[in-house]
């Protein structure tokens, strides 16, 4: 291992770690070419419902796989980026309490939600979203965005911060594409504003301390 090398590991092991992670799932459900098979998603995914059914390893096992092809690239790409500058910021430990802590709190919170919005009054039968599994690690990487927000000097912590809010308060109200499933860009979005502003207050409490 030459001394570049070393210095990455170094720097940046909890980032190489959940890159690696991401990659070698990739690699046996096939989602680093094809969109995730039904099989994949239902054994791997999470939905809101699976939390009531006790099922509370699909926490887990849901961030480490994506929906394939493309966004398989881009979990790399924004865990790369987000999770190696909150580490590069924060330091490793708080990173991985970051990623992982908001991730859970994250879907601990919008099963919360799903469940008062899209409970049916009549109980004989049960909503869409609260069966619809996503995937990926960006209720992870999208709380260690908030923590780099948090992390920069002056005014740009709130800039940033507001600005990232404004996006993704926007994302939740733009349709879905043709080939997206509205329950499952419904259960993303939901995430990303819950986990950007969860991060971003971790961050500022670590500063303040």
């Amino acid at each position: 291992m030459d001394s570049k090398e070393h210095s990455l590991l170094r720097h940046f092991p909890f980032t190489i770690l959940t890159l690696g992670g991401v990659g070698l799932v990739g690699l046996l459900t096939n989602t680093h070419l094809e969109r995730i098979t039904p099989d994949w998603l239902d054994r791997l995914g999470f939905s809101p419902q699976d939390l009531w059914l006790g099922q509370v390893e699909r926490l887990f096992t849901s961030a480490l796989v994506t929906h394939g092809k493309y966004v398989f690239l881009e979990a790399l790409g924004m865990t790369a980026i987000c999770t190696g500058l909150a580490e590069w910021l924060a330091g490793t430990r708080r990173t991985i309490i970051t990623f992982w802590g908001v991730h859970l709190v994250t879907l601990l919170v919008q099963t919360g939600l799903v469940g008062i919005l899209f409970n049916r009054p009549d109980g004989q039968s049960i909503d869409p979203v609260l069966v619809t599994r996503d995937v990926g690690p960006s209720a992870g990487y999208f709380g260690c965005l908030g923590l780099v927000s948090a992390r920069l000097p002056g005014r740009w912590r709130w800039l940033s911060g507001l600005a990232g809010l404004a996006v993704l308060v926007t994302a939740v109200f733009l349709p879905a594409q043709p080939e997206e499933s509205p329950g499952v860009k419904f259960l993303a979005d939901t995430a990303h504003l819950i986990a950007f502003p969860l991060g971003w207050l971790f961050g500022r409490r670590r500063r303040s301390e």
